[in-house]
């Protein structure tokens, strides 16, 4: 045995756990995406479908990076999405429990190789046990890979934590130093925390200093989950924040209560008369228990404050729509139009800057893509009652209108290239009956009165006839030559971006 044998042992592990979250995120990816807000409905459901998650994944990192993703596709609001990062804690725990009670006590790679060699056959008999079989495979390298690192441990790793003391405060501070940098670099605190059995199991740490390195193992994740969420949505950023937040926390009370907690956990595990990787696996419980226990009751104070830190220019926008409002079809509807009015006068101010600066930002446009988005689906929520409120069906209607127009606006915002359309001095009066109608949008509000809507039809009505006498004009002046056949069709494409961007 060697290091190489190491080496190998950690490979082993990490592809199991590649083919097994792999494996679990296909199979049940849809479901949970389906079936999302239902299960994210309460703060204990939540925190359950975050355990349930890592449970399944075998690691919290997964589970908070799909949950930013969730964020990112509106498919869950920020204050579910915290309830599923303090939930995963819990779950995280599972491994432990798992390597306690399987990994050490019998020969798992006897055990459990043909665990591999069935999988690959299932693998490979056809598709509806396909996934099945990559399941056993993954589970069976999982093991075999700790195995592997067991025996390995014991020759090849001479280092030694004997100096020190886990009841020194500095001590103590260099082992959760180690244990979230052992995190930091293999990218995963399950690894780090099957690092940490095996060298107990081998004598290499004592169990005191097992569990401060697995406290800090813990924390290390939200670096791990700030590196995976990097380039995202504000909302990304958000969960990154709390995350470190909850980590953190979680570490600071973990040290402070260190000897009352090992005390605590030393005195059920002699009652139940267990080994020091029991032991182990109940103390790296406890302690996400607590920040569970910690956090989830304050939930809603807890994301009121980081949206404070944190503020998005999306949830602003969307303020108005809560998920409640749907049973209630008047007020619900009348949420998504004032949501609607701030996202038209939100794009306005593009198409000004645009149509004055010739600037388009990009990211500005996704944005209102994506509230745009957020409305549609609140909008797919709402329940009419048959028999009542004609206008609730009106309203709908309209709304749905509203939606179509705005994307067509975003449609025509995004392909126009701002230096050959805005540049040309032959269209300034379209420009300025744009203007004019963005203007007007400016100064739309809640209780702007519908009979307003004359003066963008005037508006609209003056810039068709302008592009319709214009454009003949501009082809006249072709047909003699006065002008070459591509700038006149850059012109007539410009004269036609302003009249749609008028019309819309």
């Amino acid at each position: 045995m060697g290091i190489g044998t190491l080496v190998g042992g950690v490979g082993i592990f990490l592809l199991g756990m590649m083919l097994l979250t792999d494996t679990l995120k296909n199979m049940a990816g849809e479901r949970l995406r389906q079936r999302l807000n239902l299960l994210a409905e309460g703060p204990v459901s939540g925190a359950f479908l975050g355990a349930t998650m890592t449970t399944l994944f075998q690691s919290s990192t997964v589970t908070t990076l799909m949950t930013i993703s969730f964020v990112s596709a509106g498919l869950l609001t920020f204050t579910q999405a915290l309830t599923l990062v303090i939930g995963a804690n819990a779950g995280s725990a599972t491994t432990g429990w798992i390597v306690a009670l399987l990994g050490y006590n019998v020969d798992i790679r006897e055990l459990l190789l043909p665990l591999i060699g069935v999988g690959m056959a299932l693998r490979l008999i056809g598709r509806r046990v396909k996934r099945i079989g990559m399941l056993m495979v993954g589970l069976g390298l999982i093991f075999v890979g700790i195995g592997t690192l067991q025996e390995a441990m014991r020759d090849v790793v001479t280092f030694s934590f004997a100096g020190w003391e886990a009841d020194t405060p500095l001590h103590q501070l260099a082992l959760l130093g180690t244990g979230l940098l052992m995190t930091v670099l293999l990218q995963s605190s399950s690894i780090g925390l099957v690092l940490t059995m095996t060298a107990l199991a081998t004598d290499t740490v004592t169990l005191a200093q097992a569990c401060l390195l697995v406290l800090g193992q813990s924390a290390g994740t939200s670096l791990v989950v700030a590196i995976g969420s990097i380039g995202g949505w504000k909302s990304a950023r958000r969960i990154v924040l709390a995350h470190v937040l909850v980590h953190g926390s979680i570490l600071l009370i973990g040290w402070l209560t260190f000897p009352l907690l090992f005390g605590v956990v030393n005195g059920v595990a002699d009652r139940l008369n267990w080994n020091e990787l029991l032991r182990l696996a109940l103390f790296h419980t406890s302690f996400h228990l607590l920040g569970v226990f910690t956090f989830l009751p304050f939930h809603q104070a807890f994301s009121r404050q980081l949206l404070k830190w944190i503020p998005s220019r999306a949830e602003k926008l969307t303020r108005f729509l809560d998920p409640n409002m749907a049973r209630i079809p008047t007020v619900a509807l009348e949420a998504a139009r004032r949501s609607l009015i701030e996202i038209e006068r939100y794009l306005a101010k593009e198409t000004q800057l645009l149509l004055t600066e010739a600037r388009k930002r990009d990211d500005e446009l996704q944005l209102v893509e994506k509230t745009l988005s957020d409305v549609r689906v609140f909008l797919s929520t709402i329940q009419l009652e048959e028999g009542r409120g004609r206008n609730d069906y009106g309203q709908h209607l309209s709304l749905l209108h509203t939606i179509d127009h705005l994307e067509r606006w975003l449609f025509v915002m995004r392909e126009v290239d701002p230096v050959d359309a805005l540049r040309d001095t032959d269209f300034l009066v379209a420009r300025q009956l744009v203007l004019h109608e963005l203007d007007m949008v400016e100064t739309l509000n809640h209780h702007t009165p519908p009979e307003e809507s004359r003066q963008w039809k005037t508006a609209s009505k003056q810039l068709a006839e302008y592009r319709k006498a214009h454009r003949a004009e501009l082809l006249e002046e072709t047909a003699a030559n006065q002008l070459e056949m591509d700038q006149t069709i850059q012109k007539v494409q410009a004269l036609l971006w302003l009249d749609r961007i008028g019309y819309h």
